[in-house]
C-alpha cells in the first residue's frame, strides 16, 4: 500500500490531464458494461434464479402427447396418475380461467387458476397470511374459498391483514377469503380457487388440465417418465376409445417455463460478449498509444529506478481505474435499461418483470469491469513497459516507437469481424420482422377495434341469457355513427388460446382407437366475417334465420338429457369450415352440404367454406378450424370486434364502455385494443429478439468506427514525415487520400472476410429464431458488408482529410 497509494494518484492525475483519452475509454467501456449488465439481469432474472418454490429442482411439468401435438390433459387422467404413481410425492393440477371481481371497487376481471387441493402443498408454498386449500375444498360446493395473490391483496385490498375471512363476489357467487399468498412475480394469477377434479374427469373429450408433481428424493427424471408412461399405456388398454396414442411429455417444470426463451436470451448474452471484446480491443489501441506516447515519461521512471514490474502495475492500475469508471457509469445506464425491461410486456418473456439491479448483477458488473480492465490494459501495459531507457532519452521529441502497424491492424480487424457478425445477426432477425408483417393474416386489422366481454356464469347461468346479451350489446353497438360493421368471435386469432375439438364426418367410418381428426373451434356472433374480412370461398354465411331456442349443441357428458325443446322443431344445426380442414379432411369433393359432429352433439351441416386464417400464430400454417354460431351454440366469454370507418379505438371504447355500464353496472370495462396491435403483439418475441440484436449491433458498429477512427488517426501522426516528404516530391491530394484510406480498405476486408467466416458458422445458432429467412442469406450478408465498409470508410476519412492538410515545411521542421 505504501507505493500503491502514490500510483493511484499519479494516475488519477494523469488521467485528468488527458481529458480527452479518458472521456473515449471510459464511454467505450461505459457503453459496453452497461449492455452486459444489462443483459446479465435479464439472464439472471430468467434463468439462473431458482423458481420461487421450495427445492424446485424436483417440480416437473406434465403434459399429453399425441402425436406432434402436446398439451393439456383431461381430469381422469390426472386422477389415474395421481392415484397410480409411485415417484412422486404429490402431484397438483390447475385450470386457466378467470372471473368477475365485484365489491369493494370497480367490477374488475381477475385472472384465476382452478386448482387441485394439493396445489400448494406440490408446490411447496405456505400462504403469507391465512392458509391454502384442505382436503375436501375441492369438492362439489365446498369450494367458495379463495386465496388472493400478493399483487391483488396489495392493490385492491391496500395490504390489509384483516382481509383474511372477509368475502370476496367472483362472478356473483361470495368466496370466503382463506389466505395471501406470497408474490411469485408475473407466474402469479390474482386468484386461486378449488376445482373440483372428479367433475373435470367426466368431461368427455375435453382436455383442459396443466399438471405438475414433486419427484420423491431418490428418482430421476427417467424413472419418473418410464413410471407414468406405463401408466398411460394402462389408461389406453383400459379406455381406447378415449386414451389409444395418449403418450406423456414430461420435462422440469423450470424448462417447461422458460425453456422456449432461452435460446433467444443466451444469444443475446452471447452478442453481449461481442460488444465487450469490442470495447476492450477499442480501449487496448487507446492505450497502446498512450503508451507509445509516454515512452520518454516511463523510461525516466525505468531511470530512476522503477522496475518492469513497477512499471507494469503502473500501467495496469491506469487500465483499471478507467475499466471502474466505465463500470460505474454503465451500472447506471443499466439500472435504467432494467427499468424499461419490465415495461416491454408485448414479448411474453416469462419473469422479465423481476429483473432488478440486485446484488448479484452489482457484483457482476463489478466483475466485468475488472475483467475488461485486465483484459485491455494488459497487453498495452507489457509492451510499453518493455522500453530501452538509452533510445527513449535519446529520441528527443521524435514520435518513435509506437504501435506496430500489424498489432493495431489486428486489433481494428477483430472489431470489424466481431462487430460484422453481430450486425449479419441483427439483419437477419430483422429482415424476419419485416416478412412476419408481410404475411396475410387472413383477415384485416386495419381500423377493428376488438374488447373481451366475459358474463358471470352465477348472473348469466342460462344459454338465452348469454345470447340475449350479446345480441342486445352488438345492436346498439350498430347504432353508433362510428361503426360501420360488429361482431364477435370466442377466440381472438393470434392471441393464445385453443380449443381443438373432435369430430366424426357423416357417412364416414369410425376411426380406430388412437386416430382420430381434430380441428379448432370457434364460435362466432355478428358480422363477424365482415369485420374481419375473411372472404367466404364457397357456400354462406350464418344468417339470423339459423337461431336455434339458445340450446347449445355441444354436451360434455354422453349422459346428459337432452332439454325438453330440444326435439320441438328447429332449424338445423349448421356450421362453416376454412379452407385447411376443407382440404385435410375433404380431399377432391365438396364439403358443403355435409355433416359433422362434435362429441355427444346432433349431426351439424356445413354450408360454408371460409378463407383460412392463421389463428396460430404468423409464422405457423393455417390449421383446420370450423366456426359455430353464436346463435346455436351460446357463450359466456367473446370478443366484440368493431369495424371503424375513422379507425379510432378511442371513441369505439367510449361507446361500448358506456353501454355496457347502461346494460350491466356490475359488468368489469373491457380494455379495448385495435387489432394491429395485436397483430404487432403476436411477433412480440420475434421483434424483442430483433430489438436487441440491433441495439448490440449499432453499439458494436459504433465501437469500431470509433477504433478505426483511432486506428487512421495514430497512423496520420505517425506517418507525418513521410506525408511531407511525399507532397513534398509532388504527391497529389488524391495519392496522400488513397495513401491513408488504402490500409483502412484493406484492414476493413480482412475483418469483412474474418466476420463472415465467423457469421457462417454461428448464424446457424438463429435458425430456430427465424421466419422466411436463411441463416446463411447472401442478400443479408452482402447488404451488411457493404454498411460496414461505408461506415469504416467514413470513419477513417476525417483523419484522412487531416492528412491532405499538412504542410511539407512545417512536417520536416518538427523532425
Amino acid at each position: 500500500m505504501h507505493t500503491l497509494l502514490p500510483d493511484i494518484r499519479y494516475v488519477l492525475r494523469g488521467l485528468k490531464q488527458t481529458r480527452g483519452f479518458s472521456v473515449m475509454a471510459i464511454g467505450t467501456l461505459a457503453l459496453g458494461i452497461a449492455a452486459a449488465t444489462s443483459i446479465f439481469s435479464l439472464i439472471d432474472a430468467v434463468l439462473l434464479e431458482p423458481l420461487p418454490f421450495a427445492d424446485p429442482g424436483r417440480l416437473v411439468s406434465l403434459q399429453e402427447r399425441r402425436g406432434a401435438r402436446v398439451g393439456p390433459l383431461s381430469g381422469h387422467e390426472v386422477i389415474a396418475w395421481q392415484e397410480r404413481n409411485r415417484v412422486f410425492d404429490g402431484i397438483g393440477a390447475y385450470v386457466y380461467s378467470q372471473f368477475t371481481l365485484t365489491g369493494g371497487g370497480d367490477p374488475a376481471v381477475v385472472r384465476a387458476h382452478l386448482v387441485s387441493a394439493n396445489y400448494f402443498d406440490v408446490l411447496g408454498t405456505p400462504a403469507r397470511l391465512g392458509r391454502t386449500f384442505t382436503s375436501g375444498e375441492d369438492r362439489g360446493g365446498a369450494n367458495q374459498v379463495v386465496v388472493l395473490s400478493e399483487r391483488l391483496w396489495q392493490q385492491r385490498f391496500g395490504a390489509d391483514p384483516a382481509t383474511v375471512g372477509r368475502n370476496v363476489v367472483l362472478d356473483n357467487i361470495g368466496h370466503r377469503i382463506v389466505g395471501v399468498m406470497r408474490g411469485s412475480g408475473d407466474l402469479d394469477p390474482d386468484v386461486w380457487v378449488p376445482m373440483d377434479l372428479p367433475a373435470e374427469a367426466r368431461r368427455v373429450g375435453r382436455h383442459t388440465v396443466l399438471a405438475f408433481g414433486r419427484l420423491k428424493d431418490d428418482v430421476t427424471l427417467g424413472q419418473a417418465r418410464a413410471d407414468i408412461t406405463a401408466i398411460a399405456a394402462a389408461l389406453a388398454r383400459e379406455l381406447p376409445d378415449d386414451n389409444a396414442g395418449h403418450m406423456v411429455e414430461m420435462q422440469t417444470l423450470r424448462d417447461d417455463l422458460v425453456g422456449a426463451v432461452e435460446r433467444p436470451i443466451l444469444i443475446a448474452g452471447g452478442a453481449v460478449g461481442f460488444v465487450l471484446l469490442i470495447a476492450c480491443a477499442n480501449v487496448a489501441h487507446l492505450l497502446l498509444t498512450r503508451g507509445a506516447a509516454r515512452r520518454k515519461e516511463l523510461a525516466i521512471r525505468a531511470a530512476l529506478g522503477a522496475s518492469r514490474g513497477r512499471l507494469i502495475r503502473y500501467l495496469l492500475i491506469e487500465s483499471l481505474l478507467l475499466s471502474l469508471a466505465g463500470g460505474a457509469i454503465g451500472a447506471l445506464l443499466a439500472a435504467w435499461i432494467v427499468d424499461l425491461l419490465p415495461a416491454v410486456t408485448a414479448v411474453d418473456v416469462p419473469r422479465i418483470g423481476e429483473t432488478a439491479m440486485n446484488a448479484r448483477v452489482l457484483a457482476a458488473a463489478f466483475a466485468l469491469s475488472v475483467l475488461t480492465g485486465v483484459l485491455s490494459g494488459t497487453l498495452p501495459a507489457f509492451r510499453a513497459s518493455r522500453t530501452s531507457v538509452t533510445d527513449s532519452l535519446n529520441d528527443g521529441n521524435r514520435l518513435t516507437g509506437g504501435v506496430s502497424a500489424g498489432l493495431a491492424g489486428t486489433l481494428a480487424l477483430s472489431e470489424i469481424a466481431l462487430a460484422l457478425v453481430l450486425l449479419i445477426g441483427a439483419g437477419l432477425m430483422i429482415q424476419t420482422v419485416v416478412l412476419l408483417t408481410r404475411v396475410n393474416p387472413g383477415f384485416n386489422p386495419r381500423g377493428v377495434a376488438a374488447a373481451a366481454i366475459a358474463l358471470p356464469g352465477a348472473r348469466y347461468p342460462r344459454p338465452q341469457q348469454r345470447l340475449a346479451f350479446v345480441e342486445d350489446l352488438m345492436s346498439r353497438l350498430r347504432d353508433r355513427s362510428e361503426a360501420v360493421a360488429v361482431g364477435a368471435v370466442s377466440h381472438l386469432p393470434l392471441t393464445p388460446g385453443d380449443n381443438r375439438m373432435g369430430f366424426d364426418i357423416e357417412g364416414r367410418p369410425a376411426l380406430r382407437p388412437g386416430e382420430e381428426r381434430r380441428a379448432s373451434m370457434r364460435v362466432v356472433a355478428g358480422d363477424y366475417f365482415r369485420v374481419m374480412e375473411i372472404r367466404l370461398v364457397r357456400g354462406r354465411l350464418f344468417e339470423p334465420s339459423d337461431a336455434r331456442r339458445a340450446i347449445p349443441l355441444i354436451r360434455w357428458f354422453p349422459q346428459q338429457p337432452l332439454p325438453p325443446a330440444f326435439d320441438e322443431p328447429q332449424p338445423r344445426p349448421v356450421a362453416l369450415i376454412n379452407e385447411t380442414m376443407a382440404r385435410q379432411f375433404f380431399p377432391g369433393e365438396d364439403p358443403v352440404g355435409r355433416r359433422i359432429r362434435i362429441l355427444f352433439s346432433p349431426w351439424i351441416e356445413i354450408v360454408g367454406i371460409a378463407g383460412d386464417v392463421r389463428h396460430a400464430g404468423l409464422a405457423r400454417d393455417p390449421l383446420p378450424e370450423m366456426y359455430l354460431s353464436h346463435l346455436q351454440e351460446p357463450q359466456d366469454a367473446l370478443h366484440v370486434l368493431v369495424r371503424t370507418d375513422d379507425r379510432s379505438s378511442a371513441a369505439v371504447g367510449s361507446a361500448l364502455h358506456g353501454l355496457i355500464r347502461s346494460m350491466d353496472r356490475d359488468l368489469p370495462l373491457p380494455a379495448v385494443r385495435p387489432m394491429e396491435d395485436v397483430v404487432l403483439g403476436s411477433i412480440g418475441r420475434y421483434r424483442f429478439d430483433a430489438l436487441l440484436l440491433a441495439t448490440f449491433a449499432g453499439v458494436a458498429l459504433l465501437l469500431s468506427a470509433i477504433g478505426i477512427y483511432g486506428v487512421t488517426s495514430y497512423g496520420v501522426a505517425q506517418r507525418t514525415r513521410e506525408i511531407g516528404i511525399r507532397s513534398a516530391l509532388g504527391a497529389s491530394r488524391s495519392d496522400v487520400l488513397g495513401l491513408v484510406l488504402g490500409r483502412t480498405v484493406r484492414l476493413t476486408m480482412l475483418g469483412i472476410a474474418a466476420g463472415l467466416a465467423v457469421a457462417l458458422a454461428l448464424t446457424r445458432v438463429l435458425t430456430s429464431l427465424l421466419f422466411g429467412v436463411r441463416p446463411t442469406d447472401l442478400t443479408t450478408f452482402a447488404v451488411v458488408s457493404g454498411l460496414l465498409m461505408i461506415v469504416t470508410l467514413l470513419a477513417s476519412y476525417i483523419p484522412a482529410r487531416r492528412a491532405l492538410g499538412i504542410d511539407p515545411l512545417q512536417a520536416l521542421r518538427t523532425e
